[in-house]
């Protein structure tokens, strides 16, 4: 059975975001995550190339990012959750409360900052 779920904003997680494909726009969307991170004692933010691998992104709309609940040690503890298109400061915003509320399951981010999985990870069907 697990534990009493943390206090908001102090659950720990692993924010990986897509410095490759975004434009000059987006950097007030980055810095929006920035500040959320940096909120949470045990939050951390990545900045990494392309993740076209892990998600459905496209260089044209917005910023893609993936986050990953774990413990104080990093060691993951659930499921990538994976965010997209990020195009506003709304809706950087939406997804920092949702970080900061500490990721609840019973409140997910919006529908729209969703990002599909990667057309490498669907099942095809025959």
């Amino acid at each position: 059975m697990n534990g009493p779920a943390p206090a908001p904003g102090k659950r720990p997680f692993t924010l990986v975001v897509c410095t490759d494909c975004r434009d000059s726009a987006d950097e007030q969307v980055v810095e929006r995550l920035r500040q959320a991170v940096s909120r949470c004692p045990h939050g951390v933010m990545v900045a990494t190339r392309c993740l076209s691998a892990l998600l459905r992104c496209h260089r044209s709309r917005g910023l893609h990012a993936a986050v990953q609940p774990c413990g104080e040690d990093r060691e993951p503890t659930g499921v990538v959750k994976r965010l997209g298109p990020i195009t506003t400061e709304a809706d950087a915003e939406a997804v920092a409360a949702w970080l900061l509320a500490g990721m609840p399951d019973d409140d997910p981010v919006p529908a729209g900052l969703r990002a599909g999985p990667s057309p490498q990870h669907v099942a095809h069907l025959n």
